[in-house]
């Protein structure tokens, strides 16, 4: 679907509306988009700015945090990008230490942070759908904060613990399409999804880099082979929810299939190969 040539391209993300997809590469060095079928790809930044990088609703922003080098000293801001015009424009200073990763909340309206277990905001400049205003005007939203995972609310900046391990370092964690259901990772560990109010915890096994369906009734996620240094061998799997069904979408193909993000209709998963810096479109059927 995109050829590294000499790039090794990873980590690509569907926006919301399944129009394009943004994507890194190695090291999260630069972030670059295109159409859903891989062609029109423009680089918005190479600074390293990929780790993590979330969609807004409307599919026209992207955040995430950029760091550079400054004096020897690496200082981190919180930067959006504009899809269509590449126009960045950073929310915060730089500052030294930024160890969590922004996201968005109260409908795009602003991005939290949590610092020193507190959270901030910022203001993002975009007007939230007054229809879903109306209907939940304080929406929630889950992060990691240190061995926590953790409900935060806005206008009252405040955080509800919802982990269901103690003195656990989570990762990745993903929030379903409606809103129901966490999906995360334990290091060292498993990979888990429960409800987001703590309830129904289900263990999937050894898998990494969740990514949900759109119906909310599954998760694609890798399982992975290493020889201690390198991955060898890679597969993705759709887990149902329940934990009743795991399912190998790449048992035919000899690439090592990694990151996967499910389409917005249902239909296909792009991943990425790290031997060759591809990323690939797998269509499914369900």
């Amino acid at each position: 679907m995109v050829p590294g040539d000499g790039q090794l391209y990873q980590n690509a993300v569907w926006a919301p509306d399944g129009s394009s997809f943004a994507f890194t590469s190695i090291q999260y060095q630069g972030i670059w988009v295109a159409d859903k079928d891989g062609k029109n790809i423009k680089q918005l930044t190479d600074k390293d700015a990929g780790y993590a990088l979330k969609w807004s609703s409307d599919s026209e922003t992207i955040l995430t945090r950029t760091s550079e080098y400054v004096n020897r000293r690496k200082q981190s801001a919180i930067t959006l990008f504009d899809k269509n015009s590449g126009v960045e424009t950073q929310l915060s200073e730089p500052r030294l230490s930024m160890s969590s990763m922004p996201q968005w909340a109260q409908f795009d309206e602003k991005v939290v942070l949590i610092s020193d277990d507190k959270i901030e905001t910022f203001e993002t400049g975009k007007v939230a759908d007054a229809a879903k205003q109306k209907m939940l005007p304080d929406q929630s939203f889950y992060l990691l904060k240190k061995n926590q995972l953790a409900k935060g609310k806005i206008p009252t900046n405040s955080t509800e613990n919802i982990s269901p391990f103690e003195n656990a370092t989570y990762l990745n964690l993903q929030v379903s399409p409606d809103g129901k259901k966490l999906a995360f990772e334990i290091y060292g560990g498993n990979l888990f999804v429960m409800n987001v109010d703590g309830t129904e915890l289900v263990d999937l096994g050894p898998a990494y880099n969740p990514s949900w369906s759109p119906d909310s009734r599954y998760v694609v996620a890798n399982k992975i082979v290493d020889d201690g240094h390198n991955i060898t061998d890679a597969d993705i799997f759709a887990f149902s929810v329940d934990g009743s069904e795991q399912i190998n979408l790449t048992a035919t193909t000899s690439l090592i299939a990694l990151n996967p993000s499910w389409a917005p209709n249902g239909n296909s998963i792009i991943f990425d190969e790290p031997t060759t810096g591809n990323i690939y479109l797998l269509e499914i059927t369900r």
